[in-house]
């Protein structure tokens, strides 16, 4: 972006915002400006926002940046987010439609509490994101946060009833940090709204995930049945009416949202689906069976929270859609229709879908991308075939799914990692597991991943399964220059991988 044009947006943004906004309305989308100034900016850094979005999950928007750290971010949204600002390291900004913010912070610090006492806004809603860092600061130099071993040994060591106890503590202290904040800072009342739902936020968010935490932290098995009690997930309720003060807290909002969908529902889901009498036939269509199952067990809630249950049925759309899957769209639209009113839901599911659709009816692959054609092949042939075509090169080897949410985050990631060692001696091998061939290349072609990539069936990806020892994906393989295998497992995301493949090419 020309450096000029940029110092003058952020001029226009800090001196002749309107503080006198119309009232908010969710039913158009509507522009948001984020500029800023980044001091001592270390150019080989990236800056972006992470948008939370409430029913859709996180989107990551990349800035227009120049040599001196003067950036810019456009983007449109109905209702008003919280977004993460990523820069070494990340804070919360709160964004409104129509509004254009600008940030100013010094570069030279790598931790939250350090950026966010040099962090300075303009523009609107300056004043509530200035009280709103401020807490951050607070949050991220307390112990409730940074004491990671001591909430470690509670998810590990308590039973349900003394981590209850435990979390009402925490949550004392949290409402303890929040009136001094409110007494040292007299904050406006839209900053100590947003302060209490993060607090919130987070007692629901560590109730809810405390089951599966406390499973791995103390290596449980598939076959142990330890479980919380019955009616642990009701506390859930607790937090019902979602309504729209909520938006600005964006990022719980969804998480709590897909907590109360994971946990909530779906523990009634499961109950259901135990009883349910699947013939030989439906076992054939389980799939599909199981998708509307748990579709219609959902929308029996309704009327618990009209609000909460629009998102939640958005959410489980736009999952299956993330997953380049738009039948389930088609055969229950009569669903979305019936309960997904919100046009700042309804609007933006439809035209994913649209998208999706595209993709798989007309998927564009990558240029550079290398289809390989493994029908004919035994898995012992499809492994000397990705060790002879990149002998002499580090490979790095993604099992994945179309159907895997975890492995579909990673894309991007694998996207940018890719992309740094495009000339280096790095070959990028995706093998894509169990998935249907017209979803393997809507994925391949919403990502634009170049590298090699493999479709192995049913049957062939069993077969690799159990030659690796893979029990889920996403999984990783590191091999070296001379064909062995260095490192395997499912810590060896692109992120990881990056700095182990720079140590392999030494």
């Amino acid at each position: 972006m020309n450096k000029t044009l940029l110092l003058i947006l952020t001029v226009f943004i800090v001196n002749f915002s309107s503080c006198n906004k119309t009232e908010r309305r969710y039913d158009v989308p509507q522009k948001i400006i984020v500029a800023g100034k980044i001091d001592n900016y270390d150019p080989i850094k990236e800056v972006y926002l992470v948008v939370n979005w409430i029913g859709f999950g996180q989107e990551r928007i990349f800035s227009k940046i120049d040599s001196a750290g003067n950036f810019m971010t456009i983007f449109e949204s109905y209702i008003p987010v919280d977004a993460w600002l990523v820069y070494k390291t990340n804070f919360l900004v709160l964004l409104y439609p129509g509004d254009s913010l600008f940030v100013h912070f010094d570069g030279k610090y790598d931790n939250r509490p350090q950026i966010l006492e040099s962090v300075y806004f303009g523009g609107d809603a300056a004043q509530t994101n200035q009280y709103a860092a401020k807490y951050q600061q607070m949050y991220f130099s307390n112990e409730i946060y940074y004491d990671r071993n001591r909430i470690n040994r509670a998810v590990k060591e308590y039973a349900p009833d003394q981590y209850l106890q435990y979390m009402d503590t925490v949550l004392q202290k949290s409402k303890e940090l929040y009136d001094r904040f409110v007494a040292e800072n007299q904050p406006d009342d839209e900053s100590k709204k947003w302060v209490l739902l993060n607090i919130e936020g987070d007692y629901y968010y560590n109730l809810s995930y405390y089951a599966s935490s406390h499973r791995r932290a103390n290596n449980m098995g598939k076959d142990n049945k330890w479980d919380v009690p019955e009616g642990f997930y009701d506390k859930l309720l607790n937090r019902l009416p979602v309504d729209t003060s909520m938006f600005i807290c964006s990022h719980q909002i969804s998480s709590f949202s897909n907590s109360f969908l994971t946990r909530y529902i779906d523990a009634k889901f499961n109950e259901k689906l135990k009883n349910a009498n699947f013939g030989v036939k439906d076992i054939i269509n389980l799939r599909k069976k199981v998708v509307d199952m748990r579709f219609f067990n959902a929308a029996e809630f309704f009327t618990l929270d009209p609000l909460l249950l629009q998102i939640i049925l958005t959410e489980m759309f736009s999952e299956e859609l993330e997953e380049q899957e738009i039948r389930t769209y088609e055969r229950l639209h009569d669903l979305v229709d019936t309960y997904i009113k919100e046009p700042f839901l309804k609007e933006p599911l439809h035209q994913q879908y649209l998208q999706t659709k595209l993709r798989v009816d007309n998927p564009k692959i990558y240029t550079e991308a290398v289809l390989k054609n493994t029908a004919e092949l035994s898995v012992k042939q499809i492994i000397d075939d990705i060790l002879q075509q990149n002998k002499g090169k580090v490979i790095y080897v993604d099992f994945w799914g179309t159907w895997c949410g975890a492995c579909l985050t990673e894309m991007p990631n694998s996207k940018v990692v890719e992309h740094e060692f495009r000339k280096k001696n790095v070959a990028f091998v995706y093998i894509c597991l169990t998935s249907k061939e017209e979803n393997w290349k809507a994925v391949l072609d919403k990502y634009q991943l170049g590298g090699q990539h493999y479709l192995l069936s049913d049957k062939q990806s069993g077969e690799i399964r159990t030659l690796f020892e893979i029990s889920g994906i996403p999984n990783y393989l590191l091999i070296d220059k001379t064909g062995i295998i260095k490192e395997t497992g499912s810590h060896l995301r692109p992120s990881v991988a990056r700095d182990k493949i720079k140590e392999m090419l030494k």
